[in-house]
């Protein structure tokens, strides 16, 4: 069984690629830092973090939000052309992860958006980069173990009366 949240980052990925964004087919899941300029302009995917609610004293089931990491990096010849190509950038990933229906299909909401940018320019390259956090919400429940009910049979005593009533009810799923 797949984890959800490894199917969220991949579905993601998949908005991401399709949205033909600065990053083209740089796209990359659970890579870490750093990536080389020759490398950039490329996003990177990660899910570092995912919380559960119990829904209630019932079989395991939970409200879940796990926490979609986006890190897009870009470089510049100029610190002016990072700065509009960053605000660009965003922008498209942004769209191509809020207005893709097979990801907002897979979740509830949308609990959170949170984006930082910077901009380096402390060396000979002008970097940029863009920082979002995004909180997907959805309902997961775990499957019941054993052996599944297919009837109820009982008999209901009343009074001392051993036979009051008897049922036999065959449930269907």
């Amino acid at each position: 069984m797949t984890l959800y949240r490894v199917l969220l980052k991949q579905a993601a990925q998949k908005a991401l690629l399709s949205a033909n964004t600065l990053a083209g087919k740089s796209v990359i899941v659970d890579r870490s830092l750093p990536a080389t300029s020759d490398k950039l302009p490329a996003i990177i995917l990660t899910t570092p973090r995912d919380s559960a609610s119990s829904s209630g004293r019932n079989p395991a089931g939970f409200t879940r939000v796990t926490t979609l990491a986006v890190r897009g990096l870009l470089t510049g010849n100029t610190p002016e052309e990072v700065g509009q190509k960053i605000d660009i950038f965003a922008e498209q990933i942004e769209l191509a992860l809020m207005l893709d229906p097979a990801l907002q299909g897979m979740i509830t909401q949308v609990t959170s958006l949170d984006t930082d940018t910077m901009l380096n320019s402390q060396t000979a390259e002008h970097t940029g980069e863009v920082r979002m956090l995004l909180g997907l919400e959805y309902i997961e429940y775990y499957p019941a173990i054993g052996t599944p009910i297919t009837e109820l049979v009982g008999d209901v005593q009343a009074n001392g009366n051993a036979d009051f009533a008897h049922f036999n009810v065959p449930l269907t799923s």
